[in-house]
């Protein structure tokens, strides 16, 4: 009965697209790449950010905000994009091709879909699977 009843939820989430709370990485998981700065979320997500070119100091990082981006700048002018970006200090780590974004805690997020709550948890938002 009970593998029923956990089968029939397992479907049903898998169904409906399950929607959960996430937060920018914890700056203690970001870690130094050859290419530049990673990180992993608590949801498995790798964000990626380039090297600053100046120094940074991976253990003394500090969340300072976050943002839902869907315009970007290129050479050829604005592109659309679905990106979050997470800035500690002078890195910033940014994960693409997001799916259905939403402000997890709307009153910490404001008209422009920044968030600057401290601890990165009080920027929480949600992601379709």
């Amino acid at each position: 009965m009970q593998t029923k009843i956990i089968a029939s939820v397992l479907a049903i989430l898998t169904v409906s697209n399950y929607t959960y709370a996430d937060t920018c990485p914890e700056p203690s998981s970001i870690y130094k790449t050859k290419s530049g700065f990673e990180a992993k979320d608590k949801s498995g997500h790798i964000w990626k950010g380039e090297d600053p070119g100046q120094p940074v100091d991976v253990k003394t990082l500090v969340f300072e905000d976050a943002a839902y981006i869907t315009e970007d700048e290129t050479e050829n002018g604005p592109v659309k994009v679905s990106q979050l970006s997470c800035r500690y200090q002078n890195l910033a780590l940014f994960l693409d091709n997001v799916v259905n974004w939403k402000a997890a805690a709307p009153a910490n997020w404001d008209e422009s879909n920044r968030c600057y709550s401290k601890p990165n948890n009080d920027c929480s938002f949600s992601l379709s699977n």
